[in-house]
């Protein structure tokens, strides 16, 4: 056998093995996310896995290939499904997945600090409408190729990651109807993020809500209040208890001149 025809059968045969390596992982990817979510309406009933056929993955609710003839996972749409359970962190193994919609299910639980390194790929991402809770894990900013980050109606708690603002592709964002606190971070202008993006998060602030205030600023700016109304209030006072002083003192002042 001449070495050329040798070469070309072995880079053949390692093309087809890197493929199939990754389309075995993707095939696991949705195995694993069918295992570690609960599907009471049976949304899911079509994830059989027993078919090996080429692309046979494809065809299951919400999920699309990069091609059809391949197991190769390019977005999972399982927005109302009404699923149940924490974020799925099989959804690791889908390497080349672009979009992540698990909107309006029954989600729970935190979301992992480690969140970037499951979906690095991910330009959109839509957990909105669910009951996650816990704070927003800083390592979304790290999920560099983020354009739309919606996360509205949850359960998320204590401040927005001020490393949120590195998000330079982003062009949707939000995190209304939580129970958000803190400043907002600094976003880029061009976004035009509106207070509709951050609505009903009573103690968040900063542009475009309220403006924040410093506790300390906000204790000194209250006694200069304080101080102000207070020597308004008492002038008056003052100017009449002088006037009266200053009278009595006159008037003791005439009783002495007149005995003499």
């Amino acid at each position: 056998m001449s070495l050329i025809p040798l070469l070309s059968t072995c880079l053949w045969f390692l093309l087809v093995s890197s493929f199939t390596g990754a389309n075995e992982a993707d095939v696991k990817c949705l195995r694993t996310i069918h295992f570690q979510v609960k599907d009471p309406n049976g949304y899911l009933s079509s994830w059989v896995f027993r078919n090996f056929s080429a692309g046979y993955i494809c065809k299951f609710s919400g999920v699309t290939c990069w091609h059809d003839d391949e197991n190769r996972v390019l977005s999972i749409n399982l927005s109302g499904f009404g699923l149940e359970g924490e974020f799925p962190l099989g959804i690791k193994r889908c390497s080349d997945l672009t979009s992540l919609d698990l909107s309006r299910n029954n989600f729970s639980g935190v979301l992992p600090s480690n969140i970037a390194s499951l979906i690095p790929s991910v330009t959109i991402l839509d957990l909105s409408y669910n009951q996650f809770s816990g704070e927003i894990p800083a390592g979304l900013s790290n999920v560099t190729l983020l354009n739309s980050l919606m996360l509205q109606h949850n359960q998320f708690t204590g401040q927005l990651p001020p490393k949120l603002e590195s998000l330079q592709r982003l062009n949707q964002f939000s995190v209304a109807d939580n129970h958000l606190t803190g400043p907002v971070p600094k976003f880029n202008e061009a976004l035009g993020l509106g207070v509709e993006s951050f609505a009903n998060n009573t103690e968040l602030c900063g542009s475009p809500m309220d403006y924040c205030v410093n506790p300390e600023e906000e204790i000194i700016w209250f006694g200069k209040i304080g101080a102000a109304t207070g020597a308004a209030v008492f002038a008056p006072v003052g100017l009449f208890l002088g006037l009266f002083l200053f009278n009595g003192r006159k008037e003791k002042q005439g009783n002495i001149r007149h005995q003499r």
